[in-house]
């Protein structure tokens, strides 16, 4: 699990498997202060997610806020996961892992934004190790905000 922040875009990648306890409790930690603000999530699977606890403690973190959020994954079991949130969260999507523009544009990203969270999400699939050999296509970006949290 990796993730980043940058301007109203909360990004997160799982790989293929789900996050660690402690991985979680430090991504759930960073969202806490920014609750409130105009966010925007996305976030890509790669057949990994979090747990009905660790779920239940971002729920309990964010306040039960309403968030644009799509997620994008071609797993199954993901998808019934999102189906399970949109009881708390009636403006979250799931797409195909592969459907950034259709992402961006249900999250009312403006062109720039879209730029950036395509260049932020290839950054942390890189970083994850995703690439190539997911069938992934990775292009050369920057490095865009700070303030990642990556376990190792």
């Amino acid at each position: 699990m990796d993730w980043d922040h940058d301007g109203r875009l909360s990004l997160v990648i799982h790989g293929k498997s789900s996050p660690s306890s402690l991985e979680w409790s430090r991504f759930v930690n960073h969202n806490r202060a920014l609750v409130g603000r105009d966010l925007r999530v996305l976030v890509c699977s790669y057949g990994g997610g979090p747990d009905g606890s660790q779920r239940r403690e971002l729920m309990e973190a964010v306040s039960h806020v309403s968030v644009p959020t799509v997620i994008m994954t071609n797993s199954l079991v993901a998808r019934g996961i999102v189906s399970a949130l949109n009881c708390f969260n009636p403006t979250i999507k799931v797409l195909p892992i592969d459907a950034d523009a259709a992402a961006h544009r249900f999250l009312g990203l403006n062109a720039a934004e879209a730029a950036r969270a395509l260049k932020l999400r290839h950054k942390l699939e890189r970083e994850l190790g995703l690439g190539h050999s997911s069938g992934v296509e990775v292009r050369t970006s920057s490095r865009m905000g700070e303030g990642a949290r990556r376990s190792d």
